[in-house]
């Protein structure tokens, strides 16, 4: 077996249409198709893959150990979505991955989800980052 890609990334929450507004506004992805399962929710799509999968629960599990610290997407255009965090007032920090020069962008969601969104070393380059 080769794993290939990260099919999807599944969050619970109890406000699910601020997460969907935030992560279509934010990352620019689209709600699509999904099947009629019993539990309401919502697949948000990036081109024709369903990336996030959202599950509408009455009480959001608290743990005092998170069994997910961070999920991640390999992403383009680092300039526009740098630009969109400033208008959107979403804090963020930047990380250089040593080595591979890969540029984070780590955020995190209105449920507190972690992220970051690998952007290519040359727009980091070209944006003047170290």
């Amino acid at each position: 077996m080769e794993i290939k890609l990260l099919e999807h990334v599944n969050l619970r929450t109890t406000n699910i249409n601020r997460l969907e507004k935030w992560y279509c506004q934010t990352l620019g992805l689209k709600n699509g198709y999904r099947p009629p399962f019993k539990a309401n929710g919502r697949w948000l799509y990036a081109g024709d893959i369903p990336m996030v999968h959202l599950l509408d629960v009455k009480k959001q599990q608290i743990c005092e150990d998170p069994t997910m610290e961070h999920f991640a997407m390999r992403c383009s255009d680092l300039k526009a979505f740098l630009k969109k965090l400033k208008e959107m007032s979403i804090p963020y920090r930047g990380v250089r991955i040593p080595e591979l020069r890969v540029f984070q962008i780590n955020i995190t969601d209105p449920d507190g989800n972690n992220m970051h969104l690998d952007f290519p070393p040359k727009e980091a380059d070209e944006l003047g980052f170290d």
